[in-house]
């Protein structure tokens, strides 16, 4: 009888040490996807981005042939947003500049706030034009043992799943 209560406790124990370690490994696992969604929907706006064309649909040379990347913010955006809500499996609530704002279909994760940040700068080697673009990409994360529910309530701040990338674009000869 005594090695059975033994037993037990030694579950309930290794249950109460075991269930954080699995949800903090849940926790690098949503990071990373956060990281692959971020590098993901990059790709893809810039791919479909680029100016090569103004209002009246007349091809821009000269952006290819001194080899500038200028890409059109607002386009960039938009490929953006598309294929991150793809990625991560959420739907665009609002947009407001730079900044938009995600909510989850499933209720999976809680809002996630986007900052896009582009800015076209001058090579000093060559003198072509390169846009650096940097994209920030935060939410609330949602706990899932009770263990951990209880620890984060205990702390006056919360424990945020963010993700953060820094692109250059160039075009090269």
């Amino acid at each position: 009888m005594k090695n059975i209560a033994i037993g037990i406790l030694i579950i309930i124990l290794l249950s109460i040490i075991i269930e954080p370690m699995v949800e903090t490994a849940n926790i690098l696992r949503e990071k990373i996807l956060l990281s692959s969604a971020l590098n993901t929907s990059f790709r893809a706006a810039k791919d479909r981005s680029f100016i090569v064309s103004d209002d009246s649909n007349t091809i821009l040379y000269d952006s290819r042939r001194e080899l500038d990347a200028i890409i059109d913010k607002n386009l960039f955006i938009q490929h953006f947003s598309e294929a991150f809500e793809d990625a991560m499996d959420l739907e665009l609530s609002s947009t407001y500049g730079d900044e938009m704002v995600f909510v989850c279909k499933k209720g999976k994760y809680n809002d996630f706030t986007v900052t896009i940040e582009i800015t076209e700068n001058t090579d000093s080697n060559s003198g072509q034009i390169v846009t650096e673009v940097i994209v920030t990409a935060e939410s609330k994360y949602n706990f899932k043992t009770k263990y951990l529910k209880l620890a984060e309530s205990s702390l006056s701040s919360d424990y945020l799943l963010k993700g953060e990338r820094k692109f250059l674009l160039s075009v090269r000869n």
